[in-house]
């Protein structure tokens, strides 16, 4: 590493509650030369609490990689930079990762300030086995991407966690109760940290009336996290695939699913996995 260049500072920042800043995060970002937000009126609310008085400039998904010239540049003029996001640790479902890659490529050297993240916080309430698990970021909204994804969530036998905004919960919940096992259970976490903090807890064939059935419904930001299970193995899989695709032919998917799951004592999700395959 080049000692006449700058430091990049990734730090981490509240979720929600403005208190959940580290002291170390404050005094970073009153001692970098700039900071690279999000959105500034967003980190210019935590920058008000804390009276830092570091400039902020906008750095998003959309400008990310025209200003991140501009940033490299400054790091290698002897500037110090810190990037934040609107909550929590950037570069999780945030942008960032490109100007990290360019900082590497030019020495530059990078240092981590850890604090809250939303993935975290829910995975540690949720009362599932946390030995492994997996994070999934928002969930897709392409056809083979949301198949795909659901295929490995069937097969985990760890946690696995999504991102989801309000207004697409209803989907995520229907989606899921097509290719998961029923019984699996499920969190909801919602606006973790913030007022309005809830955690619904149900299975994935009654999560979907828990979370929109209550008071605030789909209003707010989530973190769903889904318990692992195991699949079951299949010694004729040519007889489920043919029963399968006859009940498919004359129903619904789900309803098709139930039946074939009862006929043949499997579990929906390996019935799921089955027809991806075809």
């Amino acid at each position: 590493m080049d000692k006449n260049q700058g430091s990049l500072y990734i730090v981490s920042t509240p979720i929600g509650n403005l208190n959940d800043i580290t002291f170390r995060a404050i005094e970073v970002l009153n001692s970098v030369d700039v900071c690279a937000a999000e959105d500034t009126r967003v980190s210019g609310v935590l920058f008000k609490k804390y009276g830092i008085q570091t400039k902020l400039v906008s750095f998003h998904k959309f400008s990310e990689k025209g200003k991140t010239d501009g940033l490299i540049n400054l790091l290698k003029s002897g500037k110090d930079v810190a990037l934040i996001s609107d909550a929590g640790t950037p570069l999780i479902s945030d942008p960032g990762g490109y100007l990290v890659e360019k900082a590497i490529e030019n020495g530059i050297s990078l240092v981590p300030i850890p604090g809250v993240t939303s993935v975290i916080s829910a995975l540690t309430v949720s009362g599932f086995d946390l030995e492994n698990f997996t994070f999934f970021g928002f969930f897709p909204r392409k056809l083979k991407e949301r198949k795909k994804i659901l295929k490995t969530i069937s097969s985990s036998r760890f946690p696995s966690v999504l991102f989801e905004s309000g207004k697409r919960l209803e989907k995520l919940f229907g989606y899921m109760s097509e290719a998961l096992e029923a019984k699996s259970r499920v969190l909801v976490a919602r606006e973790i940290t913030k007022l309005h903090e809830t955690f619904y807890r149900g299975t994935v064939d009654n999560i979907k009336e828990i979370v929109l059935g209550a008071e605030f419904g789909n209003k707010g930001e989530f973190v769903i996290v889904i318990e692992g299970s195991e699949v079951e193995e299949s010694n004729t899989p040519y007889n489920e695939s043919h029963l399968l695709e006859v009940l498919m032919k004359k129903l619904d998917r789900k309803l098709a699913l139930e039946l074939a799951s009862e006929i043949l004592n499997k579990k929906r999700n390996y019935l799921y996995q089955l027809k991806l395959k075809d």
